[in-house]
């Protein structure tokens, strides 16, 4: 049996010194060192721009995944030879957290770095820095006593499924002795209406209690909205009356990605009529197999398409990134959208969809200014890495968007009016976040961060700071090892504290296989053990 290791290593990719055993790709076939000609695999798929082809010296089919950020672990996972780019790609997303549209680069390095298109230095005036340094402080050393490699972290997340039951998802969170960000679902419950803060709080606290894990919990993260963050208040208040606990208002952790989604829904409001007629027009498109067949022969007249038209894709009203990507994909065939309304077999129907010039205009404006929202959410969206520390570059760079853009600053060209309101919009909605995306646990997350000083001088400064104090005032850290063990310590238990609850919605998102209309006779305890033994199954192999 021929199979296809899929490598990844820590140095630079190099080919095989031999080039006699590679694979010779040819149009449809590949040709082997033999001279047998056989079919070739498509590299069309985006997979194939993670994988180089190439032989060993066992004549047998390598493929190297080339290194990309932090992922350049390496991998000994092995697919038969005729294993298809689905199974690739799943290999991707779920072993090394890449995806269709992933952009190389370590998260906080691509999107906050030196050098990075997002770049917006972390800088506290004196006074600032100072009143933060002292903030710090004082937390690691009232809380020193609560470090300890037991800590976990949770994130959850409710969900109703195709046949409208109501769930939640329990993830917890921890730091191994080896240094890996480990997750698993740990409560997978049937939730039924009504949803308030005291029932919420209810089945949080009686997973809390049923797991003997009260003693061990940081932090919990969820989104904001409804009845989470009273919710959480209840439990907070009820663990801190029951088991003498110090937990405090940084306690609950506001999802970054949820965040941006709220503010990016308050911005788009002020161009919901220009949206809406692009929606309109695209499910004309959608909805008319000669409208559609029509619109691929004109992109390819136009010249903006070589090939066959993917059928573009609507978005979801309460959905930020789903907005960008439909105005980002619908923009290059803005000539073609036009053309077609003004057809004289479509013109009857479509004229009145057409969208003029300057429509067209204040959705360019509108994408050129949530482009940064939305590559932002993606920044935030992995479970693998550190997500806490992101959270004050996030609420920072976002604050310095809306600025630049309500003063006509951006670098991407003229912004419309409407725009501008959108992103006062936007910044009343983020300053109203300010506290808790610049909590003191995500502050401490960004300084332990060994990839903050990336980002920006100041953050290495106040590194350094709270290293020195700590050290020479309290003497947190051993005199006799220059390691910092006990600020290892906290960092491991801040560390694994989740900037978003993108995990437990990962969690939603696998039990939409089983969890459909053709089986709603599955029991709810039998979908709470098939969600919790596939996670823990997973864990297990790893």
């Amino acid at each position: 049996m021929t199979y296809l290791f899929l490598i990844a290593d820590s140095i630079p990719y190099s080919s095989p010194s031999t080039h006699e055993d590679s694979i010779v790709l040819s149009g449809r076939t590949a040709t082997t060192s033999t001279g047998r000609k056989r079919k070739a695999k498509s590299s069309a798929s985006w997979v194939w721009n993670h994988f180089k082809l190439v032989k060993d010296s066992n004549k047998s089919l390598i493929i190297f995944l080339e290194p990309i950020g932090s992922h350049n672990s390496r991998c000994t996972t092995s697919f038969s030879a005729k294993t298809g780019t689905s199974s690739l790609s799943r290999h991707l997303l779920v072993k090394h957290n890449i995806s269709k549209g992933h952009k190389s680069g370590d998260p906080l390095q691509t999107f906050f770095g030196v050098n990075g298109d997002l770049q917006d230095p972390y800088e506290l005036d004196n006074e600032s820095k100072e009143a933060n340094l002292n903030a710090l402080v004082a937390f690691v050393v009232d809380h020193q006593q609560a470090f300890n490699l037991e800590a976990i972290a949770l994130t959850l997340d409710c969900w109703s499924s195709r046949v409208m039951r109501g769930y939640m998802v329990i993830t917890v969170h921890w730091i191994d002795e080896e240094w890996k960000l480990q997750s698993v679902v740990l409560e997978f419950r049937y939730f039924p209406p009504p949803h308030n803060q005291h029932t919420t709080s209810d089945l949080i606290l009686s997973v809390v209690k049923d797991y003997n894990m009260w003693s061990k919990i940081k932090a919990i993260t969820s989104d904001s909205g409804g009845e989470m963050p009273l919710a959480m208040v209840i439990v907070r208040e009820n663990l801190n009356d029951q088991y003498s606990l110090r937990l405090e208002d940084g306690f609950h952790i506001r999802c970054i990605c949820h965040v941006i989604n709220r503010v990016v829904c308050d911005a788009t409001h002020f161009i919901k009529k220009e949206v809406q007629m692009l929606r309109q027009i695209l499910k004309a498109v959608r909805g008319s197999v000669a409208i559609r067949v029509k619109f691929s022969e004109l992109a390819v007249v136009l010249g903006v398409s070589k090939g066959r038209v993917e059928v573009l894709g609507l978005d979801m009203e309460t959905r930020g990134n789903t907005m960008f990507t439909m105005i980002d994909h619908s923009f290059q065939y803005r000539g073609v959208f036009s053309a077609l309304c003004n057809s004289e077999e479509f013109c009857d129907r479509l004229a009145n969809m057409a969208l003029s010039d300057m429509d067209w205009r204040v959705l360019k404006s509108c994408k050129d200014f949530l482009q940064s929202a939305y590559h932002c959410t993606v920044a935030a969206s992995g479970r693998d890495y550190i997500s806490l520390s992101l959270q004050p570059l996030i609420y920072k760079h976002l604050l310095t968007l809306c600025e630049k853009t309500r003063s006509g600053q951006l670098d991407t060209g003229f912004t419309t009016p409407i725009v501008k309101q959108a992103a006062t919009a936007m910044e009343l909605k983020l300053l109203k976040y300010s506290a808790n995306l610049n909590c003191q646990a995500s502050k401490m997350a960004l300084l332990l961060d060994p990839r903050s000083s990336n980002a920006s001088s100041e953050t290495m400064e106040l590194k350094d700071q709270l290293r020195f104090i700590l050290t020479m005032d309290y003497g947190l850290c051993s005199e006799h090892s220059n390691r910092f063990p006990t600020l290892s310590l906290m960092a491991r238990d801040t560390l694994m504290i989740q900037g978003s609850s993108v995990a437990s919605e990962s969690a939603f998102s696998e039990s939409g296989g089983f969890v459909r209309p053709d089986r709603s006779k599955l029991s709810n305890e039998n979908i709470e053990m098939m969600m919790k033994l596939k996670s823990w199954n997973r864990l297990f192999r790893e």
